[in-house]
């Protein structure tokens, strides 16, 4: 009999189909962001206790003015395809969110604005942190820039009718201004917010109120009803809280009592005296650095709060400054939110580009990646094995692993997607690059080196050249996977069925894999619609480096079934391919198991259907 060859021009058409399949499968299996919560240590931890190092920038210009709405999706793909970053923080207008306002430049009411710019921000693998900034109801300007509303415009509207200071002034005074205008009330913001997004762990809360002047027990009132107003609805989100300047020295001189929550973390605004065309002045906590911060710091984390600062740096970083704050951050386990976005990159969408301060922040940052997380896990991309074989096809799950989602565009396979690249270290401490399919800020799919050494392996997942992520993974000679159409081997996710005719010569009858139509039951092979000798084709990964084919063993329910061939399939990377020889004797006998067993060792169960 003429054994089937792997690639030939019979089979191409499944290429793509399977290019796509296993594209398409494992990013749709890729996890979202994890739910963080606050370790009893003060550490920013998710839900499999990994720490999470939060780091990334302000879009300031959210709440105010024309809404930041001229920034486009190819803008947020380029800042995190040029900084090492993993949170976004964005100002929201409280009376425009009330009101839902119509924001002209983006032509859509704010509400829908605001989610807009959250899942832009989620698309490239950032948590969402929400501040309530102004509370004025002067809408957004326009294109022409003309009566655009300032950062500060409900302090200038206090300013100029006082009647106006109880609902729009962000004093902190007065957090509901249900009674002088109810569209500006930051109690029923934050209420009506929680709401929407209490299911959404990537979404953060900042209650952040310019509250400076302001008594401790104002202070302390006003935070416990914000709080309050998020928890009713979201009570386990993470919190983020400023104080009045002095309220947490009260706090740790126990001349006021600590906020009574879970998941909070305590949160700083820090700047240095500013030069040049910056306006910011120098934050007194910055002074006598770090004397100043450090017991607070000590504090918050000894009682279970996290640490952040969440504003820093300006259109310029003087040393040590800049050193100060992210040397500080890293080793305190803060998160860090540059301000903002306008000093770290120019221009926009694919013409973006880091500034002189961004180039400084972004090396920072990665820094305090590869010191963060710095954990990512590799199984088998057929079966989930978390032993793997070489030139096996791989999936490794992490966090902060890519800037984007993108899917390698040709062959032979990138090293690099988008800055992202994978190392594996074998037993013999050699390193070899790993083939890329694809990216994204949580998994990535790829395949292991040819020639890696059998043991313990390590697997390094560098971006821009700075590594983010490592962990082991175990290499055995072969380590076989069967594609699935679902996870509990429901039907093979793509297999065909030939007739091998008495002259050698095949032809194709059809293919067979479970579909949504069916429910991914799978679709039964009807053994008399062949003729001659009849070959099921499946495929999978870490089958290729079997001893000999004698070493291939399948079952087919309780009938042992000839294997004609089992290696790799020729055409796709990585991918492997098994011809089983199917006896007419089980024409009719239902839905079975299929199993698979490669030196020894066995390959997950497929069901197939007989009619």
């Amino acid at each position: 009999m003429k054994i089937l060859r792997p690639g030939g021009a019979d089979h191409r058409f499944l290429w793509s189909a399977f290019a796509f399949l296993l594209v398409t499968t494992l990013e749709a299996q890729t996890p979202a962001l994890r739910p963080l919560h606050v370790s009893p240590a003060g550490i920013i931890l998710d839900d499999s206790g990994k720490p999470v190092a939060l780091r990334g920038l302000n879009r300031s210009a959210t709440g105010s003015g024309n809404a930041d709405a001229t920034a486009t999706d190819a803008d947020y793909a380029a800042q995190n395809q040029l900084l090492s970053m993993n949170l976004v923080r964005i100002f929201v207008n409280a009376a425009w969110w009330n009101a839902n306002v119509n924001v002209t430049i983006a032509n859509q009411a704010y509400q829908t604005y605001i989610d807009t710019l959250i899942q832009r921000a989620k698309k490239y693998g950032n948590y969402v942190l929400i501040l309530k900034a102004g509370q004025f109801p002067d809408a957004p300007c326009g294109a022409d820039g003309k009566n655009c509303p300032a950062i500060n415009q409900g302090d200038l509207n206090c300013a100029a009718n006082a009647s106006l200071c109880l609902a729009q002034a962000t004093t902190g005074n007065n957090i509901d201004g249900d009674l002088v205008c109810p569209a500006c009330s930051a109690f029923t913001f934050w209420g009506s917010f929680a709401k929407k997004y209490a299911a959404d762990p990537a979404v953060l809360y900042d209650t952040w109120e310019d509250m400076h002047g302001i008594d401790g027990n104002t202070w302390s009132n006003g935070q416990n009803q914000l709080i309050a107003a998020i928890r009713t609805y979201s009570p386990q989100s993470l919190i983020f809280v400023e104080d009045n300047g002095t309220a947490f020295d009260s706090i740790i001189h126990g001349a006021m009592p600590d906020l009574a929550w879970s998941r909070l973390v305590w949160n700083f605004h820090l700047y240095t005296a500013s030069t040049g065309t910056c306006t910011e002045p120098a934050s007194p906590r910055y002074a006598n650095w770090p004397q100043n911060i450090d017991p607070l710091v000590s504090y918050a984390q000894q009682n279970g709060h996290a640490v952040a600062i969440t504003e820093w740096g300006g259109c310029n970083d003087p040393e040590p400054y800049h050193a100060n704050i992210t040397s500080y951050a890293q080793s305190h386990s803060l998160a860090l939110a540059y301000f903002d976005s306008s000093n770290l990159i120019s221009g926009t969408g694919a013409a973006s580009q880091l500034t002189a301060t961004g180039s400084k922040v972004k090396t920072a940052y990665a820094a305090i990646a590869a010191g963060g997380p710095g954990t990512v896990t590799s199984a088998s991309s057929a079966n989930a094995s978390l032993t793997l074989a070489p030139e096996a096809i791989a999936a490794a799950y992490g966090s902060n692993l890519a800037t984007k989602t993108e899917v390698a565009a040709n062959v032979p396979l990138p090293t690099n997607i988008a800055g992202t690249s994978v190392t594996v270290t074998d037993s013999g401490g050699v390193v070899r690059p790993a083939e890329l399919f694809f990216v994204s800020p949580s998994q990535i799919n790829y395949q292991i080196p040819p020639g890696v050494a059998v043991g313990t392996a390590s697997v390094t997942v560098s971006l821009n050249g700075d590594p983010v992520a490592t962990g082991t993974v175990q290499i055995a000679p072969v380590s076989p996977g069967l594609y699935t159409a679902t996870a509990d081997g429901k039907g093979v996710a793509s297999a065909i069925v030939v007739t091998v005719h008495a002259d050698g010569t095949s032809a194709f009858v059809y293919t067979f894999q479970g579909t949504s139509a069916t429910g991914f039951t799978p679709l039964p092979i009807d053994l008399g619609l062949a003729t001659d000798q009849v070959v099921l084709e499946l495929f999978g990964t870490g089958i290729r480096g079997r001893s000999s084919l004698a070493s291939v063993t399948c079952k087919i329910g309780t009938t042992t079934v000839p294997v004609s061939y089992a290696g790799a399939q020729g055409v796709y990377v990585g991918l492997d391919q098994v011809n089983i020889v199917l006896p007419k004797s089980l024409k009719g006998v239902g839905t079975v198991n299929v199993s698979l067993t490669v030196e020894g060792q066995v390959a997950n169960v497929v069901s197939i259907g007989f009619k």
